[in-house]
């Protein structure tokens, strides 16, 4: 039987030993994570924590609804010491028609997207970047293209002053000021929940943040999260300056090497955006697929208002 649970009646040290013993874990999935990114986060809950598939729930038009966080890349089903096959995942979708009507996303990580059934919703298939650690640092980078070798050369020498910092503002900083065009007006809770999760990764040792600084400026960052199975790219920015004397590049490289040899993963979180995957892939990354969920099951008034305030936005409302 699978049970959906609220926050509140979440057995934390059970859900958490589930995510921490499965072959599918990821750092989003943890009862601590999401307490930061979704904090009216609910689960389904097979067994005794056997099998998990966290919510990140809201309220949208007066209905429960599920819409993935801001830096929380994937969720989806997690099951203790096995990977779910096809007729768990669909057990689990099938429960959670029964409680959630609305789901603009949802994001299922790489090891359930192979198993997942049309019927429950349209799919979108996405592609995330990692790369194998298990390597030599000389072999990796001898998978980096010959673009990001001739970058990387050019940015050793420009002698950046690389250093490791406790400080996530001097990088929103950089991203307010250059980094926004293209993506449109970020609300001002995001940067406050960085900050937020930054806090609490910091107090669990499970972040680093790294500055590039010329004449004591600085110019470019990078922040990941570090897991047991895998590093993760969750944060950047540049100057102009930065970009142009190739100063993320820089910083990757040396993260790259620092974690060389290790049985991780590199996840560069990438984005579906050409470029930025591009970017990714020049350091030799694989593509790893995942799947996006989206189903609108509301009632005909509620959608249709749904409807409206869409259109609105795509054809009024300021951009």
């Amino acid at each position: 039987m699978i049970r959906y649970l609220p926050r509140h009646q979440i057995d934390t040290q059970a859900y958490d030993h589930c995510i921490a013993r499965s072959p599918q874990r990821l750092i989003y999935a943890f009862s601590w994570y999401l307490d930061v990114v979704s904090p009216n986060w609910a689960v389904l809950v097979e067994g005794e924590y056997q099998r998990v598939m966290p919510l990140p729930v809201r309220t949208r038009y007066g209905v429960k609804a599920l819409v993935q966080p801001l830096f929380c890349h994937q969720l989806g089903v997690f099951a203790a010491n096995e990977t779910p096959d096809a007729t768990v995942l669909d057990r689990f979708l099938q429960t959670l028609q029964q409680h959630i009507r609305y789901i603009p996303a949802y994001q299922f990580q790489a090891a359930n997207a192979t198993h997942l059934s049309a019927e429950w919703g349209p799919l979108r298939s996405m592609t995330n970047h990692v790369l194998n650690l298990q390597k030599p640092y000389e072999e990796l980078t001898s998978g980096y293209s010959k673009d990001r070798k001739v970058n990387l050369k050019r940015g050793l020498q420009h002698n950046w002053e690389v250093a490791d910092s406790d400080q996530i503002q001097p990088l929103i900083d950089l991203f307010q000021r250059y980094n926004t065009v293209g993506i449109g007006r970020v609300a001002p809770q995001a940067y406050d929940q960085l900050r937020n999760l930054v806090a609490v990764l910091r107090e669990r040792e499970q972040v680093r943040i790294r500055v590039a600084s010329e004449n004591g400026q600085i110019e470019a960052g990078c922040l990941l999260l570090t897991d047991v199975n895998r590093v993760i790219h969750l944060f950047c920015s540049a100057s102009p300056q930065g970009r142009k004397g190739n100063a993320r590049t820089v910083i990757l490289d040396q993260f790259i090497r620092e974690y060389a040899e290790q049985p991780m993963l590199f996840d560069f979180e990438s984005p579906e955006v050409e470029s930025l995957a591009a970017f990714n892939r020049s350091f030799g990354a694989e593509p790893e697929a995942y799947v996006r969920l989206v189903s609108n099951r509301l009632l005909g008034p509620v959608r249709f208002l749904h409807w409206v305030k869409k259109w609105l936005h795509q054809n009024v409302l300021p951009r």
